[in-house]
């Protein structure tokens, strides 16, 4: 797009509109393509004043590209983005998003971890008194009251670094929301809220629903993209779909349905979300006894061959830590661990002696755990395998390349290029090459956490098959998920986890995401 003379700080015109404001963001006609792929065509979509607007569709849809360019980070090829009324340059300046109010919640949290809570909310904005003084114990009372309005209570002093994953999504939150009530001077500001729920435990989730609910009732709009389309119907008032870079459809929240969103997403209708259970369940091939770290206090269970254990609880009760110990990624304080009649002690354990024993570890942060965005598709492919690709001590590339082609196309990567970034890949597509990464090992056990986060629903039930295939392959798969529905609908058995304990074993026709709900809420005196 050619960047018109008036680039700067104010917009290239203002239409409002005849008895009312104007709409807060209007993308009109937006075009964007990034080599030969066209990430967005024609897209139009318009955001009230005071109306939470859902942007839904499927990894690789073209929500994050929409997302990026009203942040700033991308232009446009064509088309206009409107705030307010008023018609902005592209790429969008960061002046003429703090003039407009613009507050960004990313799932992929982007705070200072080396800093304090305090100074990762005002960076930017500390209120100077004479003298450019601050007035910290002011700033301390008023970054303490905004952490409390999602019910959040620690010192802001505190390091970032020090705050489990759930309360620092908490601050990224309080952050963005600061954005919207403070820097605008046009409307009321917009809050984006980009899979605002990945990290975050269920009261905490109603505790940002409700901060946004309140921000929009004062006038402010707020984007919510997700695929989570239960919190969509309760949470948004209008709907936006978009499939294959194009906008399709435009809703009232009471005037459609889930099954008509996955009907709209998919292009298609889903059929059924799970694979049948018609697993064989064999031998013992893992059995862990007395396993113990920070949370985890003598945890003992075993998984048979062709069994799918969940494990789930709180944020903080124990079942996150469970699959990191067992593969050396955690190290443990106590407990033995045996795959197929081998025994190691827990401490033990490392991330190369847990292949040996032919453990998979899926770990659940895309980003800095399970893969290396800046590294190719192929590169984080074979990077468990790469010896074998090895001849007279020169790496055989397009033995590699070949190699990495058949499983793109075996796991439905897309786009099936093993040469691109993994960063270039959608979410979705990023955890179907992830999972491809351990499961072309043939691991006897395969440890996964939240292996379907910020995952789209097409995406999703293909790596439930993938998973179902495994099992019936006669390995044994423990997921640590906070997912309830989805463990209720592929797991054998469910732990759920509380003070650092396996306090419950639901099967069979007690296992439905109800009892694991209930389960998981119990108080701790109440028993089981």
């Amino acid at each position: 797009m050619t960047t018109p003379e008036q680039q700067g700080t104010s917009g290239l015109g203002t239409a409002p509109p005849p008895g009312g404001a104007a709409p807060a963001v209007e993308f009109r006609g937006i075009s964007k393509a990034f080599g030969g792929t066209q990430a967005l065509s024609d897209v139009t979509m318009t955001v009230e004043p005071g109306t939470v607007h859902a942007l839904i569709g499927q990894n690789g849809a073209g929500k994050s590209t929409m997302v990026k360019i009203l942040a700033g980070f991308h232009d446009a090829d064509d088309g206009e983005l409107w705030l307010n009324g008023e018609r902005m340059a592209l790429p969008l300046h960061q002046q003429d998003a703090r003039r407009h109010g613009l507050g960004f919640f990313h799932q992929n949290i982007v705070l200072a971890p080396e800093l304090s809570i305090l100074e990762n909310v005002r960076v930017n904005r500390f209120n100077a008194g004479s003298f450019g003084r601050i007035h910290w114990s002011r700033e301390r009372e008023d970054v303490r009251e905004r952490l409390a309005d999602v019910d959040l209570h620690v010192d802001p002093d505190m390091l970032v670094a020090a705050l489990p994953q759930a309360q620092r999504a908490l601050v990224g939150f309080v952050r963005a929301v600061q954005s919207v009530r403070e820097d605008h001077e046009l409307g009321n500001g917009v809050l984006v809220l980009d899979e605002p729920t990945a990290y975050l435990p269920r009261a905490s989730v109603d505790r940002l629903y409700a901060a946004t609910r309140r921000l929009v009732d004062q006038g402010a709009a707020a984007i919510f993209v997700s695929h989570r389309l239960d919190e969509v119907m309760r949470f948004a008032d209008r709907i936006s779909v978009i499939r294959g870079g194009r906008m399709v459809a435009t809703l009232n929240r009471d005037e459609t349905s889930v099954e008509e969103l996955v009907r709209l997403i998919l292009g298609r209708e889903l059929g059924g979300m799970y694979p049948t259970k018609a697993r064989t369940v064999g031998d013992e091939v893992l059995s862990v006894d007395g396993l113990s770290g920070k949370v985890v206090r003598g945890v003992s269970f075993g998984l048979a061959r062709g069994e799918i254990l969940g494990l789930t609880g709180l944020v903080g009760m124990g079942h996150e830590e469970v699959p990191y110990l067992i593969a050396g990624a955690t190290k443990a304080e106590d407990g033995t661990v045996a795959v197929d009649g081998n025994s190691i002690a827990a401490r033990d354990l490392t991330p190369r002696s847990s292949r040996e024993l032919r453990i998979g570890f899926l770990p659940g942060d895309r980003e800095r755990e399970s893969g290396v965005p800046t590294a190719t598709v192929t590169e984080n492919v074979t990077m468990p395998v790469l010896g074998q690709f090895f001849s007279g001590g020169r790496l055989k590339h397009r033995k590699e390349r070949d190699y990495v082609g058949e499983i793109v196309r075996r796991f439905n990567v897309q786009p099936p290029h093993p040469e691109l970034p993994l960063a270039a890949l959608s979410g979705g597509n990023q955890q179907k090459a992830l999972m491809a990464k351990w499961l072309q090992l043939e691991p006897l056990v395969q440890l996964m956490y939240e292996p379907t986060q910020g995952v789209d629903i097409g995406s999703r039930r293909q790596m439930f098959q993938f998973i179902e295939e495994l099992a019936r392959s006669g390995a044994g798969v423990v997921i640590a998920s906070s997912e309830y529905e989805d463990l209720a609908n592929i797991c054998t058995r469910v732990l759920v986890f509380r003070d650092g304990r396996a306090v419950a074993e639901l099967t069979g026709a007690s296992l439905t995401k109800d009892s694991i709900t209930e389960q998981c809420l119990m108080s701790v005196d109440s028993g089981t």
